[in-house]
This record gives structure tokens, sequence and C-alpha cells, in this order.
């Protein structure tokens, strides 16, 4: 009787052994897989923030370097999707980050580029506006190309915020839908080892 409880308890150890070990490496793999497209999300990401500071900052040298190494990050990192497998026939999570790559590759070649001129042409307004303010006297002419740069000016800034608005509205969607499809892909695949585990 007593070899019979041995051998069951033996039996018992060996099952929960194996039990624990196909599923860790089961969820290793999924950490695993998560983390390589968990690293290219945040490369750029991490870009994204050193370039809106600069931006907040009006800094034109640092606007322009954070630009160029996003662009290169994210054309990296879809490239790097692109080659790698889906994770047992998901690919929700590489999709995603796709995605959100794409918003960084679209801020970094299209729209920061306005931005930058944007701050470029108002110094150049505001150094004409100091040296007209400065002066008492202007000639007709002169009156009338500062009122056009006033325009100008007024419509350049207009069309920066709405471009402002529009980057930051995306900005904060993309964040939350990548963290969203983040969450629903590692609860799921956690969902079915677990469930797959409890069968065996």
């Amino acid at each position: 009787m007593k070899h019979k409880i041995f051998l069951v308890t033996v039996l018992l150890i060996s099952f929960c052994k194996n039990f624990a070990q196909a599923n860790d490496t089961a969820i290793a793999r999924l950490n695993n897989y998560r983390n390589k497209v968990l690293i290219i999300f945040y490369k750029c990401n991490s870009l994204d923030n050193e370039l809106a500071k600069a931006i907040s900052v009006k800094n034109i040298n640092d606007i322009e370097t954070n630009r160029i190494a996003l662009l290169q990050c994210a054309d990296d990192g879809i490239k790097t999707l692109y080659s790698m497998e889906d994770f047992d026939g998901d690919a929700s999570l590489k999709f995603n980050c796709k995605e959100a790559l794409n918003f960084y590759k679209q801020t970094a070649e299209y729209d920061v580029s306005q931005l930058s001129d944007f701050f470029i042409n108002d110094e150049k307004f505001n150094k004409l506006k100091t040296g007209v303010t400065g002066r008492h006297k202007l000639t007709e002419a002169e009156i009338k190309a500062y009122n056009t740069e006033v325009k100008n000016n007024n419509a350049a800034v207009t069309h920066f915020k709405q471009l402002s608005n529009f980057i930051d509205g995306n900005r904060k969607l993309t964040l939350k839908n990548w963290n969203e499809s983040e969450k629903i892909f590692t609860d799921n695949h956690l969902s079915y080892i677990k469930e797959k585990s409890v069968k065996q």
C-alpha cells in the first residue's frame, strides 16, 4: 500500500512539474514574441516623445534630428515586422504595431516639416515686426507689404494650430489603440495557454 501511495505521489509530482514546464515554455514563447514587437514600438515612441519636446521648445535643430531618427526607426520597424512570423497564426499585434509605426512615419515624413517651416517663418516675421514697429514713419508700400505679411502670418498660425491639434489627436488615438490591442493580444493568448494546460 505504501508503495502505491509513493508511486501515485511520484506520478503526481511528475505531472505537476511537466504541466508547469509546458505552461512556462508557452508563456516564455508568448513573452519573447511580444517583447520583440514591444521593443520596435517603444523605440519609435521614445523618439516621438523627444520630437514632441523639441517642438514644444521650438528647437529647429533638435526637431530635424529627431524627425530623421523617427522616420528611420519607423521604416526599419515596419520592415522588421513584415519579416516576423505571426504568433500561432495571430498577426494582430504585428498589424497594430505597423499601424502605430505608420502614424510615426507620416508624422516624421510630412507633418513635422510643416511645423519646422512655421517656426522659421514666424521667426522671420517677428524680426520684420520688430523692424517695422521701431520706425516712426513708413511708406505706403511698406505698410501694404507689412499688412500682407501680417495676414500671411495669421493664416500660418491658424494652420500651425490645426496641424498641431491633428498630430496630438492622432498621437493619443494611436497610443490608445496600441495599448488596447497589446492587452487584448496578451490576455487572449494567456487565456488560451491556461485553458490548454488545464485540458492536458
